[in-house]
């Protein structure tokens, strides 16, 4: 178990002058998945709400600049180098990401000099210059709780940095209760120095679209289906729905969104319609006119696509393990054993079955986003930043 100091060195500050803060963009220059949203989220509220009181820098893995670096041009492009990553033997694998690093990690070096405070929100902090206060934000610790379940070349280039790197952390942001008391419990990180500063949705963005068209080249959605959103991660189990929708006697597809991930789990049953990646208003339209979502993972650190989905109207059917009932409360069907099939069938037979269930849950699942804001988050945020340097 990793033992973290609980003390901070004084470094008084002028109330006068902009804390200068240097962040790792590069998750804004991927495909827009957890983290890059994370990134863009916050930090248009934290220029909006202290651009008087911050002055921020984008790192995006070659330069810093006072904008956030923009998406990729070509997403297909951008998805099909990660798929060919992933498919590398591992020792290969790992090698590219190694270069990368390096490469990155010097050119931030220099960039970074004269910055009072550096904000990771991605595997884990580089070596910051001295002098400048690393605050760390941590999504999830299934690279430890679940190695089995990532990329071996993933783990291995986690267990190299992860640990050393997160000692020089000042402060710790976790996105969940969950992954808090996580890191006190693995990491063996005092309490005190974690500060739970959950994930949001955005209502311009994610908010019920009945009316919304969907139309998807060579693909054909019929009137009801559910919706599965996020990567083919084996520990997303999203190779359990396809074997539960055959048990439940239902005529209703499963359609799925995102990349195609690394997971060799064996499919059985219908196959699933497969949109690939999509953009906000697609899938906030998905949302909108699904049966639920369902979202059986044995592990989240938050569990964006479950507060989305409730935010759009959508019925949830996910599992009762990690964070995710700190995120859908009393808004969603919650499965046991997410990993049985039989169960899952079960459930699935009562949300489709139940027009009343699922008005209900759609109610109550507005409710449930509604706690949920990118405001709040902004604001214990810069909180922490001024803890961290104090």
């Amino acid at each position: 178990m990793q033992k973290f100091p609980s003390g901070r060195r004084r470094h008084p500050q002028n109330p006068m002058k902009k804390i200068r803060v240097i962040v790792n963009a590069i998750p804004l220059a991927t495909v827009n998945t957890g983290i890059g949203r994370y990134l863009r989220c916050l930090y248009e509220q934290l220029e909006r709400l202290y651009g008087d009181r911050l002055e921020i820098g984008y790192f995006d893995g070659r330069s810093v600049s006072a904008a956030a670096p923009a998406g990729p041009s070509n997403l297909g492009r951008r998805s099909r180098l990660t798929s060919i990553l992933w498919k590398l033997p591992p020792t290969a694998a790992l090698a590219v990401r190694l270069a990368r690093h390096y490469q990155r990690e010097s050119a931030f070096r220099k960039a970074a000099k004269g910055y009072d405070l550096y904000h990771e929100p991605a595997f884990f902090p580089f070596a910051a210059p001295d002098g400048v206060r690393t605050v760390f934000t941590v999504h999830d610790l299934s690279l430890i709780t679940f190695p089995e379940h990532h990329p071996k070349e993933r783990v291995r280039y986690f267990n190299m940095f992860f640990h050393k790197r997160a000692e020089r952390a000042v402060h710790f942001l976790a996105v969940s209760a969950f992954t808090k008391a996580e890191m006190v419990s693995i990491l063996g990180i005092p309490a005190g120095k974690i500060t739970v500063t959950h994930n949001a949705h955005e209502p311009e963005v994610f908010h019920p679209r009945p009316e919304a068209s969907l139309s998807f080249p060579g693909v054909t959605l019929p009137e009801r289906f559910f919706l599965f959103v996020g990567t083919n991660d084996p520990r997303k189990n999203m190779h359990v729905i396809p074997k539960a929708l055959a048990q439940s006697g239902l005529d209703i597809p499963l359609a799925t969104v995102g990349w195609s991930g690394w997971s060799q789990e064996r499919m059985e049953g219908a196959a699933p319609i497969e949109l690939g990646y999509q953009g906000d208003a697609a899938l906030a339209a998905l949302y909108s006119r699904a049966e639920a979502l369902v979202y059986p993972s044995i592990y989240e650190g938050f569990g964006l696509p479950v507060l989305e989905a409730m935010a759009c109207g959508c019925p949830v059917v996910t599992s009762a393990l990690s964070s995710l009932p700190e995120v859908g409360g009393d808004a969603a069907v919650y499965l046991q054993q997410p990993s049985d099939p039989g169960e899952m069938a079960g459930v699935l037979a009562r949300v489709a079955g139940d027009a009343g269930l699922r008005e209900a849950m759609r109610r109550r699942g507005l409710a449930r986003a509604g706690m949920f804001s990118w405001e709040e988050t902004a604001r214990k945020t810069f909180a922490a930043f001024e803890a961290s340097l104090s």
